[in-house]
This record gives structure tokens, C-alpha cells and sequence, in this order.
């Protein structure tokens, strides 16, 4: 794996890539513009994570994401209701968004020789 990646984000995400919550966000987004409400229905849904997310922890990897300059975000203000933060992948994003496929992939390829280790010793 390359850890000369230019943006400090790619630290924090190979840290945390075990937990797949920043690679789930990314992928959402990357699919297509999200606000926050819709982003947590999602997580909490899918089979990426393994756990329930509550809505602090999404806003605040949001929040580090923007900073970051993974995700950009504007306001959206509609017919009924409040305004909505609208969030959608940069192109910094969609990098980091490879990046983490890089890095679960070099994970599979050792969890899987791991185990046909033990099936071959055990």
C-alpha cells in the first residue's frame, strides 16, 4: 500500500478502515449526493457496517471529510420543511474513495491467506 498519499485524510482512513464507516460514506456519496438524514438511513441499513451508527458520529466524520476536502457540501432549502445540508464527493473524494478499495482489498487478500493457512494446517 502506498503511504505517501498527499492528503492527511488517507492516514485517518487507513487508521480506520476496519470500522468502514468513512469507505461506506464515500461509496453513498459517490453514488450520488446525499444529505445527512438520508446518509444515516443508509449506513443503518446496509451490510457495510456492523454495528447501528448513531447520527453525532455521521456529522462529525461528515464535518472532518469537508474539512478535509473529501466532501463538499451547500444548502438545500425545499417546499416543506428546513433547510438540509447536501453533501457530494470531490474529486479529493473519489481518490480516497480508491484508495479504500485498495486498502480492503489488500485486507481480504491477507484475511484470506490467514485462513487457508489454518485450513491447510489445521
Amino acid at each position: 500500500m502506498k503511504d505517501d498519499q498527499v492528503n492527511p485524510a488517507f492516514s485517518y482512513i487507513a487508521a480506520n478502515i476496519d470500522k468502514m464507516l468513512v469507505p461506506t460514506l464515500l461509496f453513498f456519496l459517490y453514488r450520488k449526493p446525499s444529505h445527512g438524514y438520508e446518509l444515516i438511513q443508509k449506513i443503518n441499513a446496509s451490510p457495510f457496517c456492523e454495528v447501528e451508527v448513531d447520527p453525532a458520529t455521521i456529522y462529525r466524520n461528515l464535518r472532518r471529510m469537508e474539512e478535509d476536502g473529501l466532501v463538499v457540501s451547500k444548502w438545500q432549502t425545499g417546499q416543506a420543511g428546513p433547510a438540509r445540508r447536501s453533501y457530494e464527493l470531490s474529486t479529493e473524494g473519489e481518490a480516497a474513495l480508491r484508495y479504500c478499495v485498495d486498502l480492503i482489498s489488500h485486507k481480504v487478500k491477507v484475511l484470506q491467506a490467514f485462513l487457508e493457512e489454518y485450513k491447510n494446517r489445521g
